[in-house]
């Protein structure tokens, strides 16, 4: 470079060091050919790595990164990647690098699952991967079996994330037990889950979604500060009152527990018909609102959730249901035979309305009849584009059938068009 001209250059390192820091991977390390001055800049900072690429080369680029940046801190790493002949190495590299914030290694979901090395995620000293690491993320893998053989592996680690992992009970129990500060614990789709013990005093949140096994043993009472417990896609009436009641679940106090169901056509959506469940607090499910049969089972359900309080609808839309016009018979029970609307349900969110003649009929039924309702919020279709015009001869549309909560709100915002915002919420 002309130092005439390089007025950059001149900048003091932590000023060079920010902007390096900002650049793409591949960007950042090119940054060392520029010039003596830039040469070390790259190199000594603490690294941030995302990529995410199922390309044959994406394993080569990961290793190079990790060789190319010389600093033994990483602050960030995400990795979503293809297992093949490339991925043992940069594991390997991965090995003793200290990660302060955020792990996150994933692969194909149609692809194999790679075994994580051993000693990847041990803390066996304070540069370890896992001395510090606060939030862990995996997906598609398998972990090695000796991997929780020590204790303390993870003293800092806040959140834990398996999605389709394949470990054993025991050997979940004793990363559990590895975790001394873990406050959010999520299972989705855990291979060779049958039994869930787990004891931490730390624990606040378990999540636990579409289990590949059936799990027989579910109790919380090791966890005496769990608070909120959600089960997806899990059929709660299998589960209750067998595998999970109120007597695994913690004494210290109420947990709340929160279920999210398919929609309710689907095959698997099954309902005991006369089996209440009290220990159910939220309900989040997806619906097409096509069907005046599927809001009489909507309202079959409440009927079940007695101690119902919070609940979340979200507007399934396809190109099969666009346009088409309800049929069938509603079978909406009497609101003062629903417990719940009689005396827990306080919150209501409906994403993603369009203004259909079966929502405004189902936003009509809850309105109605909840006598605790403090707030009805409803997100409407991006796609709608309305005027605080047409918002206001919508709610007076919902509003015509009366409200049973002199509390009750009734708000409208546009959506963001996002399912990450579900997702995000559970």
């Amino acid at each position: 470079m002309d130092t005439e001209q390089d007025r950059i250059s001149l900048l003091p390192d932590c000023v060079l060091g920010s902007i390096v820091s900002l650049l793409p991977v591949k960007n950042a390390a090119a940054t060392m050919a520029l010039s003596r001055r830039w040469r070390p800049l790259w190199p000594s900072l603490p690294l941030e790595l995302h990529i995410v690429d199922h390309s044959p080369n994406a394993g080569r680029v990961i290793s190079s990164a990790l060789a190319s940046n010389g600093a033994v801190r990483i602050h960030r790493f995400l990795a979503d990647t293809f297992k093949d002949e490339t991925t043992l190495p940069w594991l390997q590299a991965l090995e003793g690098r200290r990660v302060d914030g955020s792990l996150i290694i994933r692969f194909a979901r149609n692809g194999p699952r790679p075994m994580l090395p051993q000693y990847l995620l041990r803390a066996s000293t304070g540069a370890g991967t896992g001395a510090a690491l606060r939030r862990l993320k995996l997906g598609w893998c398998m972990l090695h079996p000796r991997t929780t053989e020590a204790p303390g592996t993870f003293p800092s680690l806040v959140v834990l994330h398996l999605t389709s992992v394949v470990i054993g009970d025991a050997g979940l129990h004793r990363l559990i037990a590895c975790c001394p500060a873990l406050r959010e614990l999520h299972l989705i789709g855990v291979n060779e889950l049958r039994r869930f013990v787990p004891c931490s005093g730390s624990l606040r949140r378990v999540v636990i979604g579409a289990p590949h096994v059936p799990i027989r043993e579910i109790s919380f009472r090791g966890t005496p500060n769990l608070k909120s417990l959600q089960l997806w896609n899990a059929d709660i009436w299998q589960l209750y009152p067998a595998i999970i009641n109120q007597a695994v679940m913690p004494c210290k106090h109420r947990t709340s527990v929160g279920v999210v169901l398919q929609m309710p056509d689907s095959p698997c959506f099954k309902i005991m018909p006369k089996r209440p469940i009290p220990i159910v607090t939220t309900l989040k499910l997806f619906m097409k609102f096509d069907d005046k049969e599927e809001l009489g089972k909507m309202a079959h359900v409440l009927s079940l959730l007695p101690s119902l309080k919070t609940l979340q609808i979200w507007r399934y839309n396809s190109r099969s249901n666009k346009d088409k016009k309800a049929h069938g018979q509603c079978q909406l029970p009497a609101a003062d035979t629903v417990i719940c609307l009689k005396k827990h349900l306080k919150y209501v969110t409906l994403e993603e309305y369009c203004g259909t003649e079966m929502e405004v009929e189902f936003a009509r039924f809850i309105l109605a009849g909840a006598k605790s309702l403090r707030n009805m919020q409803i997100f409407h279709h991006a796609a709608a584009n309305w005027s605080d015009h047409d918002i206001n001869n919508h709610k007076d549309l919902i509003c015509r059938g009366g409200k049973a909560s002199s509390k009750a709100r009734v708000n409208f915002r546009k959506s963001n068009n996002s399912s990450e915002k579900f997702k995000i919420s559970l």
